[in-house]
């Protein structure tokens, strides 16, 4: 197969400096500031905003609920789930390495995509995405492709992912609602003399794929318009040697509790997060529309912080089939692992159905319960939403939540509840 032919066109915004602020304060709520500099809306949060922020909960009582441990689900761990308009779910396990519809009263329904490489099968699925009409698209990481199914669910059509010859790497995150790939473009990888005895962030694009079904100059080299969103920093790693099997060499590894940078899209807009500062930036087709700063202080990484985890994960170790030797070079090799002296602002975004953004404090075990900052269409900060343990969100707005909920056995289910309004502020 011939490599892709690539044709960059004139990128979004590679890196913006910001001059001089121009154009009137706009009216925003006590303690949160609204101004434009040369056409990008700056909006800026002070510490005695933050702390005032309410504090909304989840009802006790789901407003709807999927059973993880009924005959036709048996979820072992869900990777993604959507919500129909008719209330009903599409649901990506890794149990079943399918996606499956179930009606809203939780019954099963049919198989939507099997396993598999062929046209319409899945590999693994990274996310699920449900488009205009209910139509569902969803990226195969596996495979290197977005598939897409129509409300009936047949499937309708496939992207595959674009390669490039000097082995950069793809990463898809979604479909844009202009039909284009929202994703990732890092370039492979190369030691620098400066990283090996320090932590390092390297940068990558976050970037807009249109994969065209041919080159009119060559039918068998598909053709591949980028448009670079951003460029931003990766997270944080260091360098350092590994012993296995009697073996040693030099190898990457990341600061556990480090920065990265947090990604999100509605579609329409892009939010990112590099955590260099608490601010979140919006993109729109033009550029950068928004920047929203929050003074915060990040969490210091605590000794707690740190056993906590190398606890967990050596426990993992103990209780794997690994032979004896290899169990100890794990251990030594988790023992030895480096970690930052405060936890980043920011672990992950979303953008709720509403318009809404939500940014997640970092976490250290997956079971421990989550916090949110939410703000909304606008950037201003609206509240702190805290879940209980064993709670995953997925999908979000200033009103319900979508998520998987564990229960004591392990056993995932899928649960909708209403954002509870009436708590306590901080």
């Amino acid at each position: 197969m011939k490599p892709l032919t690539v044709q960059s066109s004139s990128a979004l915004l590679l890196f913006t400096l910001l001059h001089a602020c121009t154009g009137t304060t706009e009216r925003s709520p006590v303690g949160v500031t609204t101004r434009d500099s040369t056409g990008v809306s700056i909006v800026e949060h002070s510490a005695a905003h933050m702390a005032s922020l309410p504090e909304w909960t989840l009802d006790t009582i789901p407003l709807q609920e999927l059973r993880g441990d009924q005959t036709d689900a048996q979820f072992a761990r869900v990777l993604d789930a959507e919500q129909r308009s008719d209330g009903g779910f599409y649901v990506a396990d890794q149990q079943h390495r399918d996606i499956r519809a179930y009606s809203a009263n939780g019954a099963f329904e049919r198989v939507v995509s099997r396993a598999g490489r062929g046209p319409g099968e899945v590999g693994y699925v990274s996310r699920l995405q449900l488009l205009v009409g209910d139509s569902l698209a969803f990226v195969d990481a596996n495979n290197r492709r977005v598939s897409v199914f129509g409300p009936d669910g047949q499937f309708a059509r496939q992207v595959t992912f674009p390669r490039f010859e000097d082995g950069s790497s793809v990463r898809i995150t979604m479909q844009l609602t202009d039909g284009r790939l929202l994703g990732s473009l890092r370039l492979p990888f190369k030691e620098a003399a400066e990283n090996r005895d320090s932590v390092y962030r390297t940068p990558f694009a976050v970037v807009a794929y249109r994969v065209r079904l041919s080159n009119p100059a060559d039918t068998a080299a598909p053709l591949v318009d980028v448009d670079t969103i951003a460029v931003v920093p990766d997270g944080e790693n260091y360098r350092a040697n590994t012993t296995m099997d009697g073996e040693t060499w030099a190898d990457e590894y990341p600061l556990r509790f480090g920065r990265g940078t947090a990604m999100a899209s509605d579609g329409r807009r892009v939010f990112l997060a590099t955590n260099e500062t608490a601010e979140i930036v919006e993109y729109g087709p033009q550029g950068m529309v928004r920047r929203i700063r929050s003074a915060r202080t990040p969490r210091a990484v605590t000794a707690e912080d740190r056993n906590r985890l190398q606890t967990d994960v050596l426990n993992e170790v103990e209780k794997s089939g690994r032979p004896a030797a290899a169990k100890v070079d794990a251990k030594r090799m988790i023992e030895g692992w480096r970690y930052a002296a405060v936890h980043a602002f920011i672990d992950r975004l979303l953008v709720g159905t509403d318009g809404s953004i939500w940014a997640e404090d970092p976490w250290v075990l997956e079971d421990d319960p989550r916090q949110y900052i939410v703000y909304d269409s606008t950037g201003v900060a609206l509240a702190r939403v805290v879940t209980p343990a064993r709670v995953r969100v997925l999908r979000v707005s200033t009103t319900e939540v979508l998520g998987v909920w564990k229960y004591e056995d392990d056993v995932p289910h899928i649960r909708r509840w209403r954002i509870d309004r009436q708590s306590r502020s901080e």
